[in-house]
């Protein structure tokens, strides 16, 4: 019932001069090249605001379609600043327009989607046990889903917007459609938070990812929570990627 496509939200804006965000880095062209092999999708689907620069976009150009969109800054009337929450909004109308794949540009591959794709929409938990919610970072949805529409006008009731950190950065992403699964859940399966979000963001279980071998043997794809483990992934390099053994380098590797 899921199509296999994928959809990216690439948005940037002049005044982010963190390196990581001046030109399309290693680390996401990665992520896409990953899903690709592993997935073999029948599109891939960037939606931009500008188009991307940089080597690393120029290599994986040609295997990706490019949407140029203009960001929305109000939904419900309610103010959008951060192009986080913008791309909440975008990835939920995308997949109800044409279902598929939504994934984060930090989420690499490691394991099909196939047998996911019998479902009507698809979340993973956020925390051991969905302590924290459901994660917005890999959803799963047919064309024009009831929880996925249940969910985009939720937002007229729980978004608060504001910076990361603040009370409602996580309300409308994760903490609402745990709820509305529990009063839905005919519509919606839901993965373990193995299955898409672990290691987790909190630095101990990313020392799993990015300085041990650790085995994640029930892992479709790894979100590797950009924001969190930016002092490893801002530093990649295609030697150390090839020449030293991590969790992570050992799933690059493949791509290079």
């Amino acid at each position: 019932m899921i199509p296999n496509k994928f959809h990216y939200v690439y948005l940037t804006h002049d005044n982010n001069k963190h390196p990581m965000y001046q030109k399309f880095h290693l680390l996401h062209y990665l992520c896409i090249k990953s899903a690709i092999e592993v997935n073999n999708p029948d599109e891939v689907n960037v939606y931009c605001n500008q188009e991307p620069k940089g080597k690393w976009w120029k290599k994986i150009r040609d295997e990706v379609n490019v949407v140029m969109i203009e960001p929305p800054t109000e939904i419900f009337g309610k103010p959008i600043t951060e192009l986080a929450h913008m791309s909440d909004v975008i990835r939920l109308q995308v997949l109800l327009e044409e279902g598929g794949i939504y994934t984060d540009m930090d989420t690499i591959s490691v394991k099909p989607y196939g047998d996911l794709l019998n479902n009507k929409f698809v979340l993973g938990q956020q925390g051991v046990g969905g302590s924290e919610g459901l994660c917005p970072a890999v959803i799963m949805s047919e064309k024009d889903s009831h929880f996925g529409k249940q969910w985009l006008y939720g937002f007229n009731d729980t978004f608060k917007g504001g910076p990361p950190g603040s009370d409602g950065w996580c309300t409308h992403s994760v903490y609402y459609p745990l709820q509305l699964a529990k009063s839905i859940p005919e519509h919606i399966h839901i993965e373990p938070h193995t299955s898409f979000f672990y290691p987790t963001y909190h630095q101990e279980s990313l020392e799993d990812m990015f300085e041990k071998v650790t085995d994640f043997d029930k892992a479709y794809s790894h979100h590797l929570w950009e924001t969190c483990s930016m002092k490893w992934l801002e530093n990649i390099t295609i030697d150390d990627i090839r020449n030293n053994d991590t969790t992570f380098n050992l799933i690059a590797r493949k791509y290079l």
